[in-house]
């Protein structure tokens, strides 16, 4: 069996293809090209040499290695799915590298998609305390994992409910309006929750506006008031959306 590595014995393999496609995120571009082994025995390619263009400034070295980690029996052609791995906070857009490939050059086209990948930490909070107007402070960490930067938001307001708002309100309408049929039932659930319903919870991030670029972190402080239309008998709960699906949890309930 012949080994296939970037220093030795990579002229044994062939590939018809005209340019390598890898495409995705930075961490996981793929794409497809034909491999062929013309020998009379067993290859197993495992990388092969790959030297960056300058398109890649920093991102890459000038060489490296293309992982295969495929074996070819004597005379099979086959379509392999190849996958190179960059730097997570590689900027989005079109990188040209060079593997070589039974003697000859090939390009190696890595188009970056863009990668939005954001954490919080913590991402549940619990606050101690309710009553009209009381103010609730906490730090989370912003953690940018992505390849494009982002904008802490300016977020005003969310609404907030108690714990046992949907199961009071149910059971309150089907034991007053349950004989009358489903939609008097559901316009009691309604009415129920509109009237229990607190008022806007008001939040305050001190670092809105600023920039997270890809591979940084930012701590955010936040005050969050409570409306003055509360419950001070109700734990109450909620999720704050940041940037996207990023959210975070909190829990208040009563001193």
């Amino acid at each position: 069996m012949i080994t296939v590595t970037a220093g030795e014995s990579h002229e044994q393999v062939q590939s018809n293809s005209e340019e390598i496609i890898l495409n995705g995120p930075p961490m996981h571009l793929t794409g497809n090209f034909t491999l062929e082994n013309s020998t009379d025995e067993i290859i197993f390619i495992k990388e092969l040499p790959l030297t960056a263009g300058k398109s890649f400034g920093s991102i890459l070295s000038a060489a490296a290695n293309f992982p295969i980690n495929t074996a070819l029996m004597p005379g099979e052609i086959r379509n392999h799915f190849a996958w190179f791995s960059l730097n997570p906070q590689t900027p989005p857009g079109t990188y040209e590298a060079v593997v070589a490939v039974g003697g000859n050059e090939k390009k190696v086209k890595m188009i970056v998609q863009e990668n939005v990948e954001l954490e919080l930490s913590p991402s549940k909070v619990s606050f101690t305390g309710v009553a009209p107007g009381l103010v609730h402070k906490t730090e989370v960490l912003l953690v940018n994992r992505g390849n494009v930067p982002v904008t802490v938001p300016d977020i005003k307001h969310s609404t907030t409910l108690d714990f046992d708002f949907l199961c009071r309100s149910f059971s309150k309408a089907i034991r007053d309006k349950g004989n009358e049929g489903f939609m008097a039932t559901m316009d009691e659930v309604t009415r129920d929750i509109q009237k229990d319903m607190a008022g806007w919870l008001q939040i305050n991030i001190a670092e809105c506006g600023q920039q997270v670029k890809g591979g940084t972190s930012l701590l955010l402080h936040f005050s969050i008031t409570l409306p003055e239309k509360i419950n001070v008998r109700n734990d109450y709960y909620g999720d704050i959306r940041l940037i996207d699906d990023l959210m975070l949890s909190y829990k208040i309930i009563p001193g």
